[in-house]
């Protein structure tokens, strides 16, 4: 028992100093990616086509062994790139992943052809390539994924100095509140990155696998579009709402190339809103429950109607969908927080954050037939 106890307590103890050293973290997340890697080359593609022989086990193992190293330059440089501009960043990012799964694919190809005596396997470059990129571009993001929550904990460390020191004198007390704030909405703002990646990600992998080559490579176009822009929009707590009108786009053209026709969003925007100042990736997060819970379950796909306007000194922006086809009860906004997604929970905690009790945030039916999302902002400023 004291045996298991100790055991226990030295992999907590070496896990906690492997969260706290970046450089092990990254040998131990690289190591623990390729291998899984390695694993389910093995179980999708070797035990199903009955390629076990020595030849084939060899090649998967060389494989993942070359891509691990691959990544050890390609962290070098980006690390490098960090204190250089968004729009830098994301060129030297996609150049790397471009050139790295090209490599790969040309070592991979080479090998397998050294190991099997099989030849011609050039004339597949095309294919092995695209799932090369496949693999590197999930590993970038990732890597970026960490480095942002690295970020944060840095944040985080920051608010509980700045806490310390408000205890002292009132001066140091309004700054506290007031960097704890701004922390608490770059946090739950940052949260959302790796929640869309992930669903994104899970969108071109079946596409992937359902052989649509080409919607894929579009929706990775477009993703690498969405990506530069939050990355140059990150800083900012609020943006005009034509910027978030931008955003939304971006993330409605990556959408439609999964749906299709299936899916029809209509805009009924004010332009007199444009110019207000509203929390980033505001509208993202409700658009995409109305596609996951509503167009995505339709066998015929639906309809999803965007509205903003004015309305006294508020801003009021409404998200509708046409619902999944099956006959619910209206949903109340609490039920939805039941759920096991994000984006809703979260953006509730940034508009409290940001405006305390002066917003509203209801959920009902909508004459459409599915789900309206309504909320209700002050507007602040001379708009």
């Amino acid at each position: 028992m004291n045996q298991a106890r100790a055991e226990a307590g030295s992999f907590a103890q070496f896990f906690s100093q492997s969260l706290a050293d970046p450089d092990r973290l990254f040998w131990l997340l690289n190591a623990g990616g390729w291998i899984g890697l390695s694993l389910v080359t093995l179980v999708s593609l070797s035990l199903p086509y009955g390629q076990l022989e020595f030849a084939y086990i060899t090649h998967n193992l060389l494989q993942s062994i070359a891509g691990f190293l691959l990544c050890v330059p390609l962290r070098l440089v980006i690390k490098r790139s960090w204190s250089l501009s968004p729009w830098h960043r994301v060129i030297i990012a996609s150049s790397l992943t471009i050139v790295s799964a090209a490599v790969w694919t040309g070592f991979r190809l080479e090998l397998l052809m050294i190991l099997t005596e099989e030849t011609g396997l050039w004339r597949d470059f095309g294919g092995w390539f695209f799932a090369s990129l496949f693999v590197f571009l999930a590993w970038v993001l990732l890597y970026h994924m960490v480095k942002f929550g690295q970020a944060l904990q840095g944040e985080k460390e920051t608010l509980l100095v700045l806490e310390a020191g408000r205890r002292k004198e009132a001066f140091k007390l309004v700054s506290a509140e007031s960097a704890a704030k701004e922390a608490q909405l770059k946090l739950l703002r940052y949260q959302l990155n790796p929640h869309f990646l992930f669903n994104t990600l899970n969108s071109i992998a079946s596409l992937v696998s359902a052989k649509r080559s080409t919607d894929a490579q579009s929706m990775i176009g477009e993703l690498s579009t969405f990506l530069r822009f939050s990355l140059e929009s990150d800083r900012n707590i609020t943006i005009p709402f034509r910027d978030e009108i931008e955003a939304l786009d971006l993330y409605l053209r990556i959408e439609q190339v999964r749906f299709s026709d299936r899916l029809v969003v209509e805009q009924n925007i004010d332009p007199r809103v444009l110019p207000i100042q509203v929390p980033s990736l505001l509208l993202q997060p409700l658009v995409e429950n109305s596609i996951k819970h509503a167009i995505g379950r339709a066998e015929e796909g639906g309809r999803i109607l965007i509205t903003a306007e004015l309305e006294d000194r508020n801003l009021v922006l409404t998200v509708e969908d046409s619902g999944s086809g099956v006959d619910e009860k209206g949903p109340e906004l609490s039920d939805l927080f039941d759920a096991p997604g994000f984006g809703l929970r979260s953006t509730a905690e940034r508009l409290e954050n940001l405006y305390g009790d002066g917003f509203s945030f209801n959920a009902s039916r909508s004459p459409l037939g599915g789900l309206k999302l309504a909320l209700h902002l002050p507007i602040r400023g001379n708009h």
